[in-house]
C-alpha cells in the first residue's frame, strides 16, 4: 500500500481550511465552547500554592596541621570533625525519611485552627504506620529540591492547599533540616571525640616512652661530641621524640575540637531565601487551561471536517 503524494494532502488540508472558513461561526462556537470548559475545569479543581526557599550549608573551619602529621592525619579515618558540608548531601537530606517525618510530624495551619499533616491531607482514619508511610509519601510528592554545585546553594519549593500552608512546610522543612543535621554532627563528633580521646592516651604513652629512650641515652653516654655512631643515635632519639610531641599536640587538639562539636548546637544552614506566603496559585493555571481548551476546541472542529463522509471519501 503507497501513502498518497504530498499534493494530496495538501489538497485536503486546504479544502479542510476551507470548510472551517465556510463555517466560522461554529468553529469559533467550538473553540470557545473548549475554553469555557477549560477554564470551569480549572475553577473546579482544588487550588496549591507554592512556598520556595533557599539556604547555604555552613562549612566547619579545617585545622592547620604541620607537615609532619599530614600523612598520619589521611590515614586515621576518624579526624573528620572539620570536613565541608556537602551541598549535594544536604539537598538529598531533604528528601530522606528522617527529615519528612519531622515535617510530617507537626502541625500546621488549616481552616479555623492547627491540624497534623496527616489529618490535611485525609489520612487521619488510618493505622498509625500506614499514616505516617502515606503522609510521607504525599509530602516527598510535594517537594522539589534544586541544588548549584558550583556556589552551594540549594533551593527547594513545597506545594501545599494554602499559602499558609505551604509556608508554614517550607519554615517547618528547613528546623527539620537544620536539627537532622546538628543531631548527626554531635553523634559524629562525639564518636570522634572518643576515638582521639584514646588515641591520645596512646600517644602520651609512646611520648614518654620516647623520652624514656632519650634520657636513658644520655644517662649512658657522657661524652658524644667524638663519637659519629652516638650522634646519630641521639639525631635518631630527638626525633622520635619530636614526633610523638607533634603526634600527642595535634590529637589533643583533634579531642578538644571534637568535644566542642560534640555539644555546639550553633544552626547548620545559612538561610538566603526564606520562606514567604505565596500570592499566586502554582496549580491549576487557568490561563493555560483556557488556552489549551480552545486549541481542543479548534482540534475538534478540524476533526469534524476532515473525518466527514465526504471527506473520507475523497
Amino acid at each position: 500500500m503507497t501513502s498518497p503524494p504530498p499534493s494530496d494532502w495538501f489538497d485536503f488540508g486546504d479544502r479542510v481550511l476551507r470548510d472551517l472558513a465556510r463555517h466560522w461561526r461554529f468553529t469559533i462556537g467550538l473553540a470557545l465552547l473548549g475554553a469555557v470548559a477549560g477554564g470551569a475545569t480549572a475553577l473546579l479543581l482544588p487550588s496549591y500554592y507554592r512556598s520556595s526557599s533557599a539556604f547555604q550549608a555552613e562549612s566547619a573551619p579545617t585545622p592547620q596541621i604541620s607537615g609532619a602529621l599530614a600523612g598520619l592525619a589521611s590515614q586515621i579515618g576518624g579526624l573528620n570533625v572539620a570536613t565541608q558540608n556537602n551541598a549535594q548531601l544536604f539537598a538529598d537530606l531533604l528528601t530522606t525519611d528522617a527529615i519528612l517525618r519531622r515535617v510530617a510530624a507537626a502541625a500546621y495551619p488549616w481552616q479555623t485552627g492547627a491540624a497534623p499533616l496527616a489529618a490535611i491531607y485525609g489520612y487521619d482514619g488510618e493505622p498509625a504506620g500506614w499514616r505516617e508511610f502515606r503522609t510521607v509519601r504525599k509530602l516527598r510528592r510535594q517537594l522539589t529540591v534544586d541544588v548549584n554545585i558550583r556556589t552551594g546553594v540549594v533551593r527547594f519549593s513545597i506545594e501545599a492547599r494554602t499559602p499558609a500552608l505551604a509556608k508554614a512546610l517550607a519554615e517547618s522543612t528547613l528546623t527539620a533540616l537544620n536539627e537532622a543535621n546538628i543531631a548527626l554532627r554531635q553523634a559524629r563528633a562525639a564518636a570522634e571525640r572518643t576515638f582521639t580521646s584514646q588515641r591520645a592516651t596512646d600517644a602520651q604513652r609512646e611520648l614518654s616512652d620516647a623520652e624514656l629512650a632519650l634520657q636513658r641515652f644520655y644517662e649512658r653516654n657522657r661524652a658524644i661530641a667524638n663519637a659519629p655512631s652516638l650522634q646519630i643515635e641521639e639525631a635518631r632519639l630527638r626525633r622520635a621524640v619530636e614526633m610523638a610531641q607533634q603526634v600527642y599536640i595535634q590529637l589533643r587538639l583533634q579531642e578538644e575540637q571534637a568535644s566542642v562539636q560534640a555539644v555546639r548546637n550553633t544552626p547548620a544552614i545559612s538561610v538566603i531565601d526564606p520562606p514567604l506566603e505565596p500570592v499566586k496559585r502554582s496549580w491549576p493555571q487557568r490561563r493555560l487551561a483556557v488556552l489549551l481548551g480552545g486549541v481542543i476546541g479548534l482540534a475538534l472542529a478540524f476533526a469534524r471536517y476532515s473525518l466527514s463522509p465526504d471527506r473520507r471519501g475523497d
